[in-house]
């Protein structure tokens, strides 16, 4: 063999190494920013007790009573049409309740107090898996104009 040849093949050794370096650090470095936002966003809807959880309501403009009816749900594993739907609305706000399925979660429904034209009936649900909130909506509980939508405007993902 000539030293050239050997001299070539060494130095794309070289390259190749610099470029599989690169490449993993590169991913390691998407990962760890990747995992900072998810961790920024889930201490956003992170709540110890039922007066942040009330505080949260009030920064979205919302007066509730206090307590809230409580109970334990179980996502399901499957989504039929509505469930489908109902989390397309939850994606609208930066939540998605395809991980959690099959998963039991508890849910928090306190009643509005405040809602412009609509005196009675107006329900305000939140779904926390553990302190982490992981649904949210408003509902008119009416047979006839009922609606569900979205409690936050902003989604924080």
């Amino acid at each position: 063999m000539s030293s050239t040849f050997r001299t070539e093949k060494k130095h794309s050794g070289r390259w190749i190494f610099l470029i599989v370096t690169l490449a993993i650090l590169g991913g390691l470095a998407y990962f760890v920013m990747s995992a900072k936002e998810q961790s920024e966003t889930d201490k956003l809807y992170t709540f110890e007790g039922n007066a942040q959880r009330v505080e949260f309501l009030n920064k979205n403009g919302l007066i509730v009573e206090p307590d809230p009816e409580t109970e334990d749900i179980t996502i399901p594993a499957e989504f039929n049409e509505a469930y489908t739907e109902y989390n397309e609305l939850q994606k609208s706000q930066g939540f998605d309740l395809l991980p959690y399925a099959g998963r039991e979660v508890t849910k928090y429904t306190y009643r509005i107090l405040n809602y412009p034209d609509y005196p009675e009936n107006m329900t305000v649900t939140l779904l926390f898996d553990d302190h982490r909130l992981i649904a949210a909506d408003i509902t008119y509980n009416d047979a006839e104009e009922g609606f569900t939508k979205p409690l936050v405007t902003a989604p924080a993902v």
